[in-house]
């Protein structure tokens, strides 16, 4: 590889994309391994392209990785499930999806790789619902080459933590619903919450099974859980779930399950929300909130990991508060003033 004034530079291959700028767009003048034209070479300029690296005509091998090539090794080195690794733009690696799911991020993976300053692995937030043919990641080397020794030192750190990046595709999954409200079954009041959870079910993949509506006593709500547990994957109940004394399905919640992983979910909206287990079933808990939230709500982050078959932990529910303040939440609250 060598530097050149991009005028002499003309009718060599050059070693690395050259990208353009401008407020409406951005993208790569010439690729690696294309040839200078003199007709490129204004538009190099005018692009701040003065000087180029181009390619010797035998390059050393073994020492030195170039960009794109060390940042598709370290992807497929990283990846788990029906993820796919494919080469970007100015010599990133591209990760996506071929199948909707849920993606699981290994954060101290992604810290002990990106803290030597060398590759970049960016990713989707852990939690993510992934459709097919989205980015998951990008990997990103930060030189233009790097040394075989830091690279297979990068990979080396990776495998120690792999997979960094899995995919959990979404399976059939049919899910009860409970609407609980002594209003709603006496029909002082319509039912608007099973139709913003069976938007919410349809969207990532699920079925709605039954909806079944139950008074504001324990004993009914638990009843009701049990029902439909026998004919559903999984059971979300909406309502009766703050701590006003009329409020009993996270009580049912709690006598039905065998395992409460969380009851307050550290998010805006529908913080009072609720995840437990009955024999490996899901049962969700979720604020009447919905109702006010329908975009964004408990729903979005719990679905997918009900949907793609993967057990929620006590400790990302925990690390929901960091972010957790919607933008969803605070237009509606700023809307109120």
């Amino acid at each position: 590889m060598k530097l050149l004034r991009v005028e002499e530079a003309v009718g060599r291959r050059l070693a690395m994309d050259y990208t353009f700028v401008t407020p409406d767009r951005m993208g790569v003048l010439k690729r690696r391994g294309e040839v200078l034209r003199e007709e490129d070479v204004e538009a190099m300029k005018s692009n701040g392209h003065y000087y180029v690296y181009v390619l010797e005509e035998v390059e050393e091998r073994g020492e030195e990785v170039f960009e794109t090539e060390a940042a598709l090794e370290l992807a497929k080195n990283i990846v788990s499930g029906p993820l796919v690794v494919e080469a970007g733009d100015e010599g990133k690696a591209l990760v996506k999806s071929s199948s909707n799911g849920l993606l699981i991020v290994n954060s101290k993976g992604i810290e002990a790789v990106n803290i030597g300053g060398v590759i970049a692995v960016i990713t989707r937030r852990n939690g993510s619902f992934i459709r097919a043919g989205e980015l998951a990641a990008v990997v990103d080397v930060i030189p233009l080459k790097v040394s075989r020794r830091v690279l297979d030192d990068v990979i080396s750190v990776a495998r120690e933590h792999s997979p960094i990046l899995a995919l959990k595709p979404v399976a059939k999954t049919v899910v009860g619903v409970l609407v609980v409200g002594t209003e709603i079954v006496e029909g002082l009041k319509k039912d608007v919450a099973s139709e913003v959870v069976r938007k919410k079910v349809a969207e990532y993949g699920g079925v709605v099974g039954r909806v079944l509506y139950a008074r504001d006593d324990e004993g009914e709500i638990a009843g009701k859980i049990l029902e439909l547990l026998r004919e559903s994957d999984a059971v979300i109940a909406v309502g009766g779930m703050s701590v006003d004394p009329t409020d009993r399905t996270h009580l049912a919640i709690r006598q039905v399950a065998d395992e409460v992983v969380a009851y307050g979910i550290p998010m805006k909206p529908t913080t009072m929300s609720m995840i437990a287990y009955k024999d490996g079933k899901p049962l969700i808990g979720v604020s009447s909130g919905i109702v006010y939230f329908p975009d964004y709500n408990f729903l979005d982050v719990i679905l997918p990991w009900v949907l793609s078959g993967v057990k929620v932990t006590r400790e990302f529910i925990a690390r929901l508060g960091e972010g957790g303040l919607s933008d969803h939440f605070l237009k509606k609250v700023s809307q109120k003033r």
